[in-house]
């Protein structure tokens, strides 16, 4: 009976996480699963790492916050014994993603546009925003509107890797290889200011 409660509610968070559909945070998951009285704080952690441990579940970090996604294991697995979730809980689940998606997607949501700057060139804006506070936001301009739709896709493609590159390269002291970028920046900005 044990084995099959924990087997249970594994099953419950995988199916939370592929309904949900978008990263969550565990506060967010927490909020489904301690509110709802599915398993306690402690079971929950638990079951939590075990999953990420199995890589059914892959946790990514953004911005001091860890974020929760089913992978494709997890959705192999789900798919195969998505009948050992009672009705009640899986109603439970669509009920609630059905009533919180656009909130937790309002808590972290990327965006990524773009329209013509000039006549021979597109501006891509792109960003990432938690709680509708800014957590990075760019702009790049392109020669095409085929590179404006591929930087368009890449970005909502690669954002969490993208964030946390960039927040990595400009939070780190710099080297002497930091000098020579400078360098080449300070090259290219003349560059610009001459063509003007």
């Amino acid at each position: 009976m044990q084995k099959k409660l924990m087997a249970e509610n594994k099953l419950l968070l995988l199916f939370l996480l592929y309904q949900m559909d978008i990263p969550m945070s565990e506060m967010q998951i927490a909020e489904f699963i301690i509110d709802g009285e599915y398993m306690d704080f402690f079971s929950f952690k638990k079951y939590l790492r075990e999953l990420i441990d199995e890589e059914l579940i892959k946790e990514s970090y953004e911005n001091d916050n860890t974020r929760y996604t089913i992978t494709i294991d997890g959705e192999k697995v789900l798919d195969y014994f998505s009948k050992e979730i009672p009705n009640i809980k899986r109603t439970a689940v669509l009920d609630y993603t059905v009533k919180n998606r656009r909130r937790i997607k309002k808590e972290f949501s990327v965006t990524a546009g773009y329209f013509i700057n000039r006549e021979d060139d597109y501006l891509v804006k792109c960003g990432v925003y938690e709680d509708n506070h800014i957590l990075m936001e760019i702009n790049v301009s392109v020669p095409t509107k085929e590179d404006a739709r591929m930087l368009k896709k890449n970005w909502k493609k690669n954002v969490s890797q993208i964030y946390g590159s960039v927040m990595q390269t400009l939070l780190s002291q710099p080297d002497a290889g930091g000098a020579k970028s400078a360098e080449i920046a300070e090259n290219i900005d003349k560059k610009n200011h001459r063509e003007k």
